[in-house]
């Protein structure tokens, strides 16, 4: 057992338990998107209903067409490299999906760089024609995420850099902190600035985050994971911010601390849990439980180990029981002898019901097929079961993983 690890190790084999689990059946819907996949969503783009695949490149975003997967440019060429996050939004209300996009990646300049914008259709000089629109600019502007943080039923852009400005490595923690800027649509977007709040700035690589309802007050708050662990952001109505700290992330672990990946998850018995990837790039798959003791920190147990830089969290139900299993993207292949599977590729964690000590079991998707840089899962075909989406680093692929049953 690692000494880098503290609470329970639980890593359960596929004989562990039985119950069906549907089987996943990997269709490739681009082998050479670019040289490096950094993200995958999901949008209408046509509005016929259906959600079609959309990857993100070094200098493209692409959008494969539901359901023949035809590959779209949406623009290419017309930003600064590296494109490294995108969300969807209708942004201007006329009823068509618009994207915020984050350009000009330099995660190891603290100074410069770092681009926003809005890739609209609306004024273009041709039908459907996309134009990149600047929003703002941030140094190592990484994630970004939608979300209704005032409660006024609109949705607000949640930004996120990885470092603070003018931090320097390998020892991340030290210096400024991550400025986490909440930007609000304006009335007219194409020509007045985004009004900006800034959460928090006293965080360090804040690696992902997610906007949703965390202590079930029907508001939206913003869990991240950071350098110093798992916290949670809350606007409260008269528009003050405060920090939370939930779980301790990896604090062992050297040069890099904390936690990366994260998302919020469902458990049968109503709980919730919090996963993540940890230390920053890490090789554990975390998962942190509700306390027993209100305002104490979050439980957190080790599923797994040796996942060689987890890069990929997702929750959803893939099989229809009453909790949310836990998909984890795997980049590299593992550096443990003999682990099975060695990866890279796409792992889920069931959660088994029952008492005692918390209990997933896992189960292997990919091995080895796509080396996982970001994964989504969301219902692709309207049947009701999600479908894994995952956009590969090293092999520079996009796949598609179909729910079937089983049969």
């Amino acid at each position: 057992m690692s000494r880098l690890v503290f609470g329970s190790l639980v890593v359960f084999s596929l004989s562990a338990f039985g119950g069906d689990f549907p089987r996943f059946e990997p269709q490739e819907i681009d082998g050479n998107v670019g040289k490096v996949c950094y993200a995958v969503t999901t949008a209408d783009i046509n509005g016929d209903g259906k959600p079609d695949v959309i990857a993100v490149t070094e200098d493209a975003v692409i959008a494969y067409m539901n359901p023949s997967w035809t590959k779209v440019d949406l623009i290419r060429g017309k930003t600064k490299a590296d494109n490294v996050c995108i969300q969807a939004h209708d942004i201007d209300g006329d009823g068509r999906i618009d994207f915020a996009l984050g350009a000009h990646w330099q995660p190891s300049n603290t100074n410069d760089g770092g681009s926003l914008q809005w890739l609209t259709r609306s004024g273009g000089s041709r039908e459907n024609e996309w134009r990149v629109l600047p929003i703002t600019s941030e140094p190592t502007l990484h994630r970004i995420r939608w979300g209704d943080l005032k409660g006024d039923g609109t949705k607000q852009l949640v930004v996120a850099p990885l470092q603070g400005r003018g931090t320097k490595g390998p020892d991340w923690g030290q210096g400024q902190g991550v400025r986490i800027l909440v930007h609000t649509i304006p009335k007219n977007p194409q020509m007045d600035p985004w009004p900006v709040e800034v959460a928090d700035d006293t965080l360090h690589t804040v690696h992902n985050l997610q906007v949703v309802d965390v202590d079930g007050d029907s508001r939206n708050d913003v869990l991240l994971a950071a350098w110093e662990g798992i916290f949670v952001l809350k606007r409260d109505p008269a528009g003050r911010w405060s920090r939370t700290k939930l779980g301790t992330g990896n604090q062992d672990s050297m040069p890099n601390k904390g936690a990366s990946e994260i998302k919020l998850g469902r458990l049968g018995d109503g709980r919730s849990y919090i996963a993540t990837i940890e230390p920053w790039h890490g090789f554990q798959v975390v998962v942190y439980t509700q306390p027993k003791i209100p305002g104490a920190l979050w439980e957190r147990t080790v599923l797994d180990e040796r996942v060689s830089w987890g890069h990929g969290v997702w929750c959803a139900n893939l099989d229809d029981d009453p909790d949310d299993e836990l998909v984890i993207g795997q980049r590299d292949p593992s550096s443990e002898a003999g682990r099975t599977p060695r990866g890279p590729g796409v792992l889920v964690f069931d959660p088994k019901p029952g008492p005692g000590p918390l209990k997933f079991q896992r189960r292997t998707i990919e091995d080895g097929g796509v080396a996982v840089e970001d994964l989504i899962a969301t219902d692709l075909d309207g049947d009701g079961r999600a479908e894994i989406i995952a956009g590969g680093r090293a092999t520079h692929n996009v796949r598609i993983y179909w729910n079937r049953p089983v049969k």
